[in-house]
């Protein structure tokens, strides 16, 4: 025969599942309030590299949903995000570049005519929000397009001026999202472009053959 416990026996059951609710509602506050800090300070280091190197870097406050609207705007910066960043003949070096890694709310990155190389393509893997990216006039190979297959909402990407060839197109092949592709002055041929059309027919590839 089973005993029954008594409301006492009981209590200390009861208050040590209360113990850890209250816990797990702290450690969510925590957590709330961290993780905005975190990609803030992310995104002031990477901004002071960028404009010590003379490039553009444009940000956004996003507000959390239940921050009240009446919350005036010098109390949200710290919900700023960088959107946008322009680093055109900007001479930067791999360990600055590794400050654009993690800036997950990035939409819009040009590294026109930069020393950015294969190693460099290494930090985009995870902006999963890029939609354009340029990488015209730079020493970009077959091998630092690998780093961008994950950059499935990637739209418009700039390539020309670069010594990408046939056999780097293969992984572009999975950006579907790709609407513009400038492939202008790189080692591409005729036959690869066909190609790459056959994956992605609704983007506009741009391509001329190299001059050399």
């Amino acid at each position: 025969m089973t005993e029954s416990q008594s409301p006492q026996s009981r209590l200390p059951r009861t208050s040590t599942l209360l113990l850890i609710a209250v816990v797990l509602l702290i450690g969510d506050g925590v957590l709330m309030v961290w993780q905005p800090y975190r990609k803030y300070h992310r995104g002031q280091r990477a901004t002071s590299v960028i404009e010590r190197l003379g490039g553009d870097v444009v940000t956004e406050v996003f507000p959390p949903s239940w921050m009240p609207d009446s919350v005036d705007d010098e109390y949200l910066s710290v919900f700023g995000r960088v959107t946008q960043i322009r680093l055109t003949g900007a001479q930067i070096s791999p360990a600055e570049f590794e400050h654009l890694e993690g800036l997950a709310d990035l939409e819009i990155l040009s590294l026109t005519n930069t020393h950015v190389s294969d190693a460099g393509l290494v930090y985009l893997r995870g902006l999963s929000n890029l939609r354009g990216l340029s990488l015209n006039g730079t020493q970009v190979s077959n091998v630092g397009l690998e780093s961008l297959q994950g950059l499935a909402n990637l739209k418009t990407l700039g390539l020309t001026n670069t010594r990408v060839s046939d056999a780097g197109l293969e992984h572009l092949r999975g950006l579907t999202h790709l609407k513009n592709l400038s492939l202008g002055d790189t080692q591409v041929t005729q036959a690869g472009i066909e190609k790459l059309r056959q994956s992605l027919p609704d983007c506009k590839i741009e391509w001329t053959p190299s001059s050399e």
